[in-house]
């Protein structure tokens, strides 16, 4: 059995290169082509390869919530468990070898963090005639970090300009000094910007600045009401790219309607999951005829990074995501591959 704490997987993680990186979005695709193949009604119970319990949640007399997630793709099983307190959240992702042996524990925040930011740029790296030059990212916790952590890391000669923004200062801030001032070493050619709606001013004036320069925006908020309007967008058309990712519940929205629909589709992880728990797709009364899963669009590629999405003139890229429990046992599997042949971690026999 293998074990990687925190700050082993954030290592690894920050730690990856552009080949690996590739490996990891090939790995998550697989995933989704073969969560879509299974959801075919034609897919008997018996052949089915792929198991997505409901999670169990319930909280202790002590006010704690603990949430437990299974899920097999028969090759592997794996359970992540999460525990949300006062002191905040803790999660552990457990490995498990098809005949039950543990193959290994990995903390779970990072994994999280970084396999929805991955699934995002599954369809990110195939859009390749929207250009990357400028960059927005709302928001600033671990989800934030990654979208703009991955796309620079694979395209660190296309974009030029970065730009958080988040409704509260004193966040924005600590997570400057804690991620973008060490990103800006890493990419010294690339503009970092902050944009706190708190104490601005003149917050709506420069938000239509920056979002009318935008060409990648990636929400990663758990707003309720949409982060910006179609209007700001408007004053400036062009074709953008836009993820949604930080909003998981029927009542939260990050954008509104016309943005949502800007695309003439919305690109999903899984069509179930998102009619279900997608505030923006339920208040737009979307159907499942205006979806386009993930899984279909790459079961029809070959490539990886080769196979390109047609955008129609005058069309955006829209993106939603609530994420799946398989994205974490693939994701996590591979973390663990890679960080035994890098050294990192404890290895105990015996299990």
């Amino acid at each position: 059995m293998h074990i990687l704490s925190e700050p082993d997987v954030a290592h690894i993680f920050r730690s990856l290169s552009q080949e690996q990186c590739q490996t990891f979005i090939e790995t998550l695709s697989n995933a989704l082509v073969s969560i879509t193949r299974e959801a075919n009604p034609q897919t008997a119970e018996s052949d089915k390869q792929i198991h997505q319990p409901l999670r169990t949640v319930f909280t202790t007399k002590k006010n704690n919530t603990c949430i437990f997630m299974p899920v097999s793709d028969t090759q592997t099983t794996g359970i992540k468990v999460v525990t949300v307190s006062e002191t905040g959240i803790q999660g552990v992702i457990n490995v498990f070898n098809p005949d039950g042996r543990l193959q290994g524990l990995l903390a779970a925040a990072e994994v999280t963090a970084f396999r929805t930011a991955l699934a995002t740029i599954t369809l990110f790296v195939r859009c390749t005639t929207i250009r990357k030059d400028n960059v927005v990212v709302f928001g600033c916790g671990r989800q934030a970090e990654w979208h703009a952590r991955l796309a620079l890391l694979l395209y660190p000669e296309q974009i030029r300009s970065v730009t958080f923004v988040n409704r509260g200062k004193g966040r924005l801030e600590e997570f400057e000094g804690d991620v973008v001032v060490g990103l800006g070493r890493l990419y010294p050619a690339v503009k970092f910007e902050m944009l706190a709606k708190e104490g601005h001013v003149d917050y709506e004036g420069k938000l239509g600045e920056v979002l009318g320069a935008a060409d990648v925006i990636f929400s990663c908020t758990p707003a309720v009401q949409p982060n910006f309007g179609w209007e700001v967008l408007q004053a400036k058309p062009k074709q953008r790219f836009i993820s949604l990712i930080g909003s998981y519940k029927p009542h939260m929205r990050e954008v509104d309607t016309r943005t949502l629909l800007s695309g003439g589709k919305v690109y999903v992880d899984s069509k179930v999951a998102c009619l279900e728990e997608a505030g923006e797709l339920i208040e737009a009364k979307v159907g499942e005829e205006q979806l386009v899963e993930m899984g279909d669009l790459l079961g029809a590629k070959t490539g990886v990074m080769e196979d390109t999405v047609d955008v129609p003139a005058g069309c955006n890229v829209v993106y939603k995501c609530v994420g799946m429990g398989l994205m974490d046992l693939v994701v996590g599997k591979q973390v663990l591959h890679v960080g035994a042949e890098m050294g990192l971690g404890t290895h105990v026999s015996g299990f």
